[in-house]
């Protein structure tokens, strides 16, 4: 998901926030598996009543064992990133499970690089002086589309790359 706030004391000032697209909040995420695990539990009772406890021995390690999957996709898939465009640099802000970065780039000589992996997917990296970050590598391909068009017309309008 791609949210631009412009800041209207600033002038030119603005700010592109990207999301992971996920198809669940954290608390339906969370409802799921409170519906799984209420379901396992009343599916063990039965044995459990009959004397056969090892039955939900094994229910509940089943429980925690999706938990800790749900855990995992949820944080696998957890991304987010902002740029923001001020009058003369530009900060790029990183968030995600495995890496946290930040960079702050001077505006003029920044340039926005398109390239194509094997399986056809486009990939955008924001380029200067030899130095590349890749830009919203999370999203899908029809979104990071939008987003190569709006930093183009961006960058066009105050780099020297735009001339």
């Amino acid at each position: 998901m791609i949210k631009v706030e412009t800041n209207q004391h600033a002038g030119q000032e603005f700010k592109v926030a990207l999301f992971s697209n996920l198809s669940m909040s954290l608390d339906r995420f969370f409802a799921v598996f409170l519906v799984l695990s209420a379901v396992t539990l009343m599916v063990a009772m039965y044995p459990l009543m009959l004397g056969l406890w090892p039955v939900m021995a094994i229910a509940l390690i089943h429980i925690l064992c999706v938990g800790l999957c749900f855990r995992s996709a949820w944080r696998g898939n957890w991304a987010r990133q902002t740029l923001h465009f001020g009058a003369e640099t530009v900060t790029i802000e990183h968030l995600a499970r495995d890496e946290q970065w930040s960079i702050e780039w001077p505006l003029p000589w920044l340039r926005l690089v398109e390239k194509q992996d094997p399986r056809g997917h486009h990939r955008l990296f924001l380029a200067m002086q030899g130095q590349t970050k890749e830009i919203g590598g999370f999203l899908p391909d029809q979104e990071r589309q939008a987003l190569g068009e709006l930093l183009t017309n961006t960058l066009a309008q105050r780099t020297a790359w735009g001339a």
